[in-house]
């Protein structure tokens, strides 16, 4: 999928998965980059859960992963995280990617009213069909991987995965994020279009694209994403740091 061109190879990167899911989604994007982060968000895979479970919190536990022109690509609750990363941060990351990720799902009415809904399904519906349902909508290949990680979550944990994607509103932030940033969305899940193109609008110089497949991005189009994030960055200069300016930098950010 990569080759020495890749700037992939030679970046820093961090890997934010989605709600429900791990690090080791990512294991067919980034699989082959030596200086790769994925890290489990607390309460998923083997990280410890923090209370209250909030993305606020959630970026305070990644806040020590963020280094100096380091990429930090975050997909759907990740994206959130990587945007609350990205205002809180000391460090000068070099880009960020949000993919299939909105600042916000309180500024619809079915994005107030849907999640209040869901959550007593989330809560109550037993184990055999909350598997069954939550591939729904997907292509085989993402509800495999979706209910493959699901299946070992335990329900208090999705829960609160879930509360910390509908409660956080990012749209005060997005102005203040200054990395150059890219922003992908799946053609087949026109859910997260109109919060996408709020977040490339309101970010200073951000791309916004488009690209073939579903929510599960990664899952349904890796070669895609891929591509299009080391497209991105061949045309996105290195951060140089204050105390190690890049070659030739002379010192000036």
């Amino acid at each position: 999928m990569a080759n020495n061109e890749d700037p992939l190879r030679g970046a820093e990167s961090l890997w934010i998965h989605g709600a429900g899911l791990s690090g080791a989604t990512w294991r067919s994007l980034a699989s082959d980059l030596p200086l790769a982060r994925t890290p489990d968000l607390p309460g998923h895979g083997q990280a410890k859960s923090v209370s209250p479970p909030t993305v606020e919190r959630f970026a305070d536990r990644l806040l020590p992963l963020v280094k100096d022109d380091m990429v930090i690509i975050g997909h759907s609750l990740g994206g959130m995280v990587a945007l609350e990363l990205l205002a809180r941060t000391t460090a000068r990351p070099r880009a960020m990617v949000l993919v299939e990720s909105v600042p916000t799902v309180t500024d619809r009415w079915i994005g107030r009213i849907g999640p209040r809904l869901a959550r007593p399904l989330l809560r109550y519906l037993p184990c055999s069909l909350l598997n069954l349902t939550s591939g729904a909508g997907q292509s085989a290949l993402a509800a495999k991987e979706a209910r493959h990680f699901l299946s070992q979550m335990p329900r208090e944990r999705l829960l609160d995965a879930f509360d910390a994607a509908r409660t956080y509103d990012g749209r005060s932030t997005l102005a203040r994020v200054k990395v150059p940033t890219l922003v992908i969305v799946g053609s087949e899940n026109s859910a997260t279009h109109r919060g996408g193109r709020l977040s490339a609008d309101r970010i200073e110089g951000a791309e916004f694209k488009v690209l073939s497949g579903g929510h599960m991005l990664h899952i349904d189009n890796p070669t895609g994403l891929r591509k299009s994030i080391s497209a991105f960055l061949s045309r996105t200069p290195r951060q140089p740091s204050p105390n190690n300016p890049l070659p030739n930098s002379r010192g000036l950010s």
